[in-house]
């Protein structure tokens, strides 16, 4: 029990652990979106995709993958696609966090699930992968429609357009 508790201490920093892309653009909101929301959000998303599109997807697969995608986040915290300095390590320093959590809870497909997503070896973490971006793209669009100003979303947008694939048409 004692380990199941402490891996909860672990993700729960993830409720507290701010997108830093908000932050970054100066989202002028008191309250902006943890990785915990964006991961719940990814989840719904992809299951809503899943069924729009009739995709044929483990969809166990997909959301355990969704839930376990920004665990090294709670090491390194949130690193935006725009930081291009602190991207050049990000595999590394996330795996080192997801290593050290899979051994808080002794799980070790926690561990392999997610260098599938990394590597992106399988359709469901491919799809996984454009769903991520695809819920950034969405909540760029939600803020930019509450501050009445389109910029945040088209540069979002812009910058997800090739990596969502197939799916960025959601988001017009």
């Amino acid at each position: 029990m004692k380990k199941i508790y402490n891996y909860f201490k672990e993700i729960n920093r993830l409720n507290e652990t701010i997108r830093t892309g908000w932050i970054r653009r100066n989202v002028p909101f008191e309250r902006l979106e943890s990785v915990s929301e964006h991961t719940f959000t990814v989840g719904l998303l992809s299951l809503a995709v899943i069924d729009k599109y009739n995709l044929k997807l483990n969809i166990e697969k997909v959301l355990k993958m969704i839930l376990i995608h920004e665990l090294g986040e709670i090491d390194v915290g949130d690193i935006p696609i725009i930081d291009v300095e602190r991207r050049k390590n990000k595999h590394e320093e996330e795996l080192k966090g997801v290593t050290r959590i899979m051994n808080v809870i002794d799980e070790p497909w926690l561990l392999e699930l997610w260098n599938e997503f990394e590597a992106k070896e399988s359709e469901e973490a491919k799809f996984v992968f454009k769903m991520d971006k695809l819920g950034a793209v969405l909540q760029a669009k939600y803020y930019s429609e509450l501050l009445n100003n389109n910029s945040l979303f088209e540069e979002f947008y812009n910058n997800a357009k090739e990596l969502c694939g197939e799916y960025i048409e959601i988001a017009d």
